[in-house]
């Protein structure tokens, strides 16, 4: 994988287009403060890439100025293409050694964010909209959430991912009509099944060595 640099005055259009949707304010769900961590994740995902280390304080505090400051770039984005590039940003906010520059509070501020744009796409009887690479949610109708990994940008070829003995994850097609119930399932199931995949990726990369002579 490559890393992109999406820079300050992008990030900050992304929270004009976040503005237009629901209130983006300090002790909202999406407070301002979540754009900049965005900011300063890509920014490091991007150094510990190509710049042979990890940012210092006074580059993350320089950063968060930058950010601050900046202004945003003159691009109007619909909710869909606003989801659509957060994904983007969330993918590039991984470095190539696979170091995820978003953990704990920042990383909840994150899937608070995505969350909270994925609700203002859906719409009643509609698409199942995406979240995360293992949770997708859809509006079945005015009352009604369900949720489900197999992942609507797959199209036809979309299949739901197969757990230990070839079983779906028990939240798989949880229907609720409470939204907040829905993520919290969403969540659970995508982080489950993003471990069980990081496990049987590292035992396929190992078997390989093996057959290989590498280990």
């Amino acid at each position: 994988m490559s890393v992109i640099c999406f820079g300050a005055s992008a990030i900050k259009a992304l929270e004009v287009a976040a503005r237009d949707l629901f209130f983006v304010e300090p002790g909202h769900p999406v407070e301002p403060r979540t754009f900049e961590v965005l900011h300063v994740a890509n920014a490091r995902a991007y150094a510990l890439s190509y710049a042979g280390g990890d940012l210092t304080p006074e580059a993350v505090e320089a950063l968060r100025q930058e950010y601050r400051q900046a202004q945003a770039d003159p691009t109007p984005y619909s909710a869909g293409e606003l989801l659509d590039m957060l994904h983007s940003l969330t993918y590039n906010c991984q470095s190539n050694g696979g170091t995820f520059a978003l953990e704990g509070d920042e990383e909840q501020a994150r899937r608070r964010l995505m969350q909270s744009v994925a609700f203002e796409v859906m719409v009643e009887g509609g698409p199942t909209v995406p979240v995360a690479d293992f949770g997708n949610i859809r509006r079945v109708n005015f009352d009604l959430y369900e949720i489900t990994t197999r992942n609507p940008r797959e199209g036809s070829r979309a299949r739901m991912y197969l757990m230990d003995g070839n079983k779906p994850h028990p939240h798989e097609g949880f229907i609720t009509d409470q939204p907040w119930e829905a993520f919290t399932k969403l969540w659970e199931m995508h982080d489950d099944c993003a471990a069980h995949w990081l496990e049987g990726y590292e035992r396929d990369l190992a078997e390989q060595a093996r057959r290989l002579g590498i280990i």
